[in-house]
């Protein structure tokens, strides 16, 4: 039997990093104490909230690293990405979200 991997923090890395290897097969424990225990920036406890700003810069990938990561991201088949997509909001050039939408989705 597979010893489950256990991940501290449901933030955008945390949430990504549950959700790769879950879909490799690996058994995961997500500890996160929203839910449980709320903080002053947290507004639900969804997983993956952003509490500062909705962006996620730059989404051109020929022209800004950022961009880059963002496509990197994608053909890693990444949740983030996934769920920001489905949720983007108009913001130029820059990959913005929903943030409510963005966060129920990841969760």
């Amino acid at each position: 039997m597979t010893k489950p991997l256990h991940i501290i923090g449901g933030g955008l890395a945390g949430s990504e990093a549950a959700w790769q290897a879950a879909r490799l097969g690996i058994p995961v424990i997500l500890h996160e104490m929203r839910g449980v225990r709320g903080t002053d920036a947290h507004k639900t406890d969804h997983l993956a909230e952003l509490v500062c700003s909705n962006s996620f810069r730059s989404d051109d990938a020929t022209s800004n690293a950022v961009g880059v990561l963002h496509a990197e991201m994608r053909l890693a088949d990444s949740i983030v990405m996934a769920c920001g997509d489905a949720h983007q909001v108009p913001a130029g050039s820059a990959l913005a979200v929903d943030r409510d939408a963005f966060s129920a989705a990841v969760t």
